[in-house]
């Protein structure tokens, strides 16, 4: 009996002293990159960087102007350098304008982590990837737009080869289905991203209903990167000014699925604030063209039952009002599942709304769509798509 005792307070002692035991020495698998890189938050002189990692770990990442790359970024909290399993981060700063840039990541297992005694593996590094940053001059780029892809994903891999010069990726609401472990964002998101095209261009992130729903739905910002650390925030690239908003939940608060744990009403009221504020910035009312992204359709008074309901109801009283004042340029959405384009007219919206189809269900496509939008000199042109690059409706903003 007091052997056990011994034992049990062996251990606690081994605990209390910051022993770190990070996986089982037994047979397992090795220590290893487990999802390649992806690019977040990307702007004309910085960019986010983050990957996964299967344990215990430190991270960096090597780049430079040209393939030896030459310079090593960390990321470190109150002094301290990350040390942590799963999704790893580094954030570099003072970048070039305009300039392609290549990096590779590399992590290395903290097997031991004590006040005075710390025991690493070795290291492990990606392939060597590039982006480029954009000036503040750039006026002509595309991206692409998707929606409510619902944790469907693999039709997509061939959109990205085919629109290939496309500068970065919009995913515009409900890219995930519910996210009832962490794991569903990799599997859903991360994963298929970073292999389709996310090591060498970024995406941008609206979150939509359907990514509020979940246990795992409260951890989604540790594996994204905004401005503003939230989920609504604007963007410069290049001449053009994006604002990133939030819908929040489809149904009253007080919905019985949500079971007292929603408080959408509220956030929205903070979010139209802080969009209030954000219009009146010099970078927004500079910017030559002004774009807005959120999963719902905004509008002063939505056109039709099919995208009627709580959510759509509140977002529009409190943001349209703030939005036709503000001399956008164009709003991207999705939520219903029926691609349309909502044209300006008075006492509704005072610019064009392009909203996306609905997710893959087996083997059925006609509902599926993305938005190829491309801005110049001469202004914005967009063009909703089935999956296979077929024109459905073209759009052109002077």
């Amino acid at each position: 009996m007091r052997r056990y005792i011994l034992s049990a307070i062996l251990i606690v002692a081994q605990l209390i002293s910051g022993i770190s035991v990070c996986r089982s020495q037994g047979a397992m698998a090795p220590f290893s990159i487990t999802c390649n890189p992806y690019l977040q938050n990307l702007n004309k002189n910085g960019i986010t960087i983050m990957w996964m990692v299967n344990y215990n770990a430190t991270s960096w990442v090597e780049y430079g102007k040209t393939e030896q790359r030459g310079s090593k970024a960390i990321h470190s909290q109150s002094g301290m350098v990350d040390v942590n399993p799963g999704v790893q981060k580094v954030i570099l700063t003072g970048l070039e304008p305009g300039t392609r840039y290549f990096y590779r990541v590399a992590s290395r297992e903290v097997k031991i982590h004590q006040a005075y005694k710390v025991v690493y593996g070795d290291p492990v590094f990606s392939d060597t990837y590039s982006f480029i940053t954009p000036s503040a001059s750039t006026k002509k780029f595309s991206f692409l737009a998707f929606n409510d892809i619902h944790s469907k994903p693999q039709f997509m891999e061939d959109i990205f080869k085919r629109e290939s010069g496309f500068s970065f990726a919009m995913l515009n609401g409900d890219i995930m289905g519910d996210i009832n472990a962490e794991e569903d964002i990799v599997k859903s998101m991360l994963t298929p991203f970073s292999n389709y095209f996310a090591t060498g261009k970024p995406f941008f992130l609206t979150r939509g209903n359907h990514e509020t729903r979940g246990a795992g739905a409260r951890l989604l910002s540790k594996y994204i990167d905004t401005p503003t650390g939230k989920y609504y925030y604007s963007f410069i690239y290049g001449t053009t000014c994006f604002i990133v908003l939030d819908c929040g939940e489809d149904k009253p608060d007080d919905n019985q699925y949500y079971y007292g744990l929603s408080d959408y009403d509220n956030y929205r009221s903070d979010e139209a604030a802080w969009l209030a504020l954000e219009v009146q910035k010099p970078a927004f009312k500079n910017a030559e063209h002004k774009i807005v992204c959120i999963h719902m359709p905004v509008t002063l008074k939505p056109p039709g039952e099919d995208i009627a309901g709580h959510g759509v109801t509140d977002c529009s009283k409190k943001f349209a009002p703030i939005l036709n004042k503000s001399g956008i340029d164009l709003l991207l959405a999705g939520h219903t599942h029926k691609f349309t384009v909502i044209q300006p007219q008075e006492g509704v919206t005072s610019f064009p709304v392009i909203v996306g189809g609905g997710p893959v269900s087996g083997k059925e496509t006609k509902n599926t769509t993305y938005t190829l939008v491309e801005v110049d000199k001469a202004g914005i042109h967009c063009s909703l798509k089935k999956i296979n690059g077929e024109v459905i409706e073209e759009v052109k903003i002077k």
